[in-house]
């Protein structure tokens, strides 16, 4: 009798463990490539230089470290997206959405960002919040935090 509790304890214990991980569904579909579609895909620290996402569907990933220097982001979608201390230096980000997006600490340095890039309620390298959608009205440089060097 004991043996079977604990094989149903051990099964419990299983399918929590199973119920806790990411829809294997939503990250075997997701191919880095232009029009990707790879909502909420964890993409933290990855190295994604130079890649072609361009229309790319991003809404909500975690990029949260990830090197995106010279990356086409052009036309993607990356609202709500976590983009902390990530790597945008270079970075093609003409008609990006980026609504809600936080850019906390980002490196942006010599990225194409355009007056099309909406960026309406983003958080911005500074740690400010953008109210307005025009990059123009919240473009600041973003300060080094302390102990950090910058992004490139």
């Amino acid at each position: 009798m004991k043996w079977k509790f604990r094989s149903l304890l051990g099964l419990l214990a299983f399918a929590a463990y199973l119920a806790a991980l990411p829809p294997a569904q939503a990250q075997a579909s997701c191919r880095l490539q232009r029009d990707a579609k790879c909502a909420g895909a964890d993409l933290e620290g990855r190295d994604l230089r130079g890649i072609n996402l361009r229309g790319a569907d991003l809404k909500g990933a975690k990029l949260r470290g990830a090197n995106l220097a010279g990356a086409d982001l052009g036309g993607a979608d990356l609202s709500e997206a976590d983009l902390r201390f990530a790597n945008l230096g270079g970075a093609a980000l003409f008609a990006t959405k980026m609504v809600n997006a936080d850019l906390t600490g980002a490196g942006l340095r010599f990225a194409d960002l355009r007056s099309d890039t909406d960026i309406s309620g983003a958080v911005m390298p500074d740690g400010k919040r953008c109210q307005t959608p025009s990059i123009g009205d919240c473009k600041n440089p973003a300060p080094v935090p302390p102990g950090r060097r910058p992004l490139r």
